[in-house]
């Protein structure tokens, strides 16, 4: 019995590779523009036919926001640019005519001036005939 507890002890030890906080690196976190969709909220319901308003946020302290993009199902509607030229944050507007029933996915995606490109924002619509 002691034979077992020894042998465990030497196996829990062989295990450890702890290192000390000096030596540990932390990962880099991605330093990419971000963008955010004020509304409307996941899963609204779109009327078939009807103009339909976005409300976006795109933000970017680094290298700023160039342009702004709206896709839906992996079609570019709409594109925006800050009008003052490149911003940190840029707050704008866009709308789109809903014209299939369905499901519908919108992305919306920032860039930068040199055409980096952050995560995109993504929701689901219902499209539905009135």
């Amino acid at each position: 019995m002691r034979f077992v507890l020894w042998l465990m002890v030497l196996v829990t030890l062989s295990g450890c590779n702890l290192q000390s906080a000096d030596s540990i690196t932390p990962m880099p976190t991605p330093d990419l523009p971000r963008i955010e969709i004020l509304s409307p909220g996941n899963n609204a319901r779109v009327i078939l036919g009807t103009e339909f308003d976005f409300d976006l946020v795109a933000r970017d302290e680094t290298a700023g926001i160039a342009r702004v993009e709206l896709r839906i199902n992996d079609t570019m509607i709409q594109e925006a640019e800050p009008p003052e030229g490149v911003v940190n944050v840029f707050r704008v507007q866009m709308n789109w005519v809903a014209q299939t029933e369905g499901s519908a996915l919108v992305e919306a995606i920032p860039y930068r001036p040199d055409g980096t490109q952050g995560d995109p924002a993504r929701l689901i619509l219902e499209v539905v005939k009135e």
